[in-house]
């Protein structure tokens, strides 16, 4: 049996796709590397998703309690404002002792109006300190996303780097 050159030819090209087919195993397999690879940036994102949702959780909870307390204080602004209308009528209808009554309601309502005032006061001041703590935690999160994501895009490249070397050499 003599060798043809179809046989040489069949037999070189037979050659070359084993080790094409090696070549692709070896990248496969960097790729997929949990270290350098793909692995390693999908399971860094995973952990940017989960603490990106636990933070939103927390953020949520957090709107629900500043919810919760501005709907009791709208429940007392009502109650004060229900009295205050109450007093008011009160002073209309009545027309005896009107001095007496001028005077004490102006001094009931002076002290009501600054309750108010120095009670509104404060809600304002811990809805600012609760907004700017939701906007701390976003920004915790949103930099520390930004960096994590910027190492794994960092590594990936170095990992590519040393891939690619490999390769050539």
């Amino acid at each position: 049996m003599s060798i043809q050159p179809t046989d040489i030819a069949i037999f070189l090209v037979s050659f070359a796709a084993c080790v094409y087919c090696i070549v692709l195993s070896r990248r496969l397999k960097a790729l997929q590397n949990t270290k350098d690879g793909l692995g390693a940036t999908i399971m860094a994102l995973s952990e940017s998703i989960s603490a990106i949702s636990s933070t939103t959780k927390e953020t949520r909870a957090g709107a629900e309690e500043v919810a919760a307390r501005l709907a009791h204080l709208l429940a007392e602004s009502n109650q004060m404002c229900a009295r205050l209308e109450s007093l008011t009528q009160s002073m209309k209808t009545t027309h005896t002792n009107t001095s007496q009554q001028v005077n004490k309601a102006q001094i009931e309502l002076s002290t009501m109006m600054r309750d108010i005032l120095d009670q509104s006061k404060e809600r304002i001041m811990d809805m600012s300190a609760l907004i700017g703590q939701m906007r701390d935690v976003t920004n915790t999160v949103v930099t520390d996303s930004g960096k994590l994501v910027y190492q794994i895009d960092e590594s990936h490249a170095q990992s590519r780097t040393k891939q690619d070397y490999r390769y050539e050499s």
